[in-house]
């Protein structure tokens, strides 16, 4: 944007400076000047065109980026989660099975205390 105003403003300089400085009539003076605020227009114009092509690229390069972090972060999310199902499963079994040791274990000494008492 900086540049497009530094362009019409040295546009603006050199048609004046024009003005002062040529020889020519004031109808030429005048023609010369149109055609060099119609070629600062034009270059304006084709400045503000490529601004916003680049500016739609990098908003869909963003969108983009974007789009593949979220999965990434899902795809993670979903590890994890699995991990930890994973994790909760074993500890189930971890839990069963000690408690199958507990029970047994008490069992045995009722019977050992039922053998001793008769």
């Amino acid at each position: 944007m900086k540049n497009a105003k530094g362009f019409v403003i040295g546009v603006l300089v050199g048609a004046v400076g024009a003005l002062l400085l040529a020889p020519a009539s004031g109808a030429e003076t005048r023609q010369e000047l149109r055609r060099a605020m119609d070629k600062g227009r034009d270059r304006l114009r084709n400045l503000e065109s490529l601004a916003e092509e680049r500016i739609g690229v990098l908003i869909d390069e963003i969108q983009e980026k974007t789009a593949r972090l979220m999965d990434a972060g899902g795809d993670l999310v979903e590890s994890k989660r699995q991990d930890l199902l994973e994790a909760i499963q074993v500890a189930k079994r971890a839990l069963a099975e000690e408690r199958d040791i507990l029970t047994r274990a008490s069992r045995v000494r009722r019977m050992e205390t039922l053998d001793t008492d008769i």
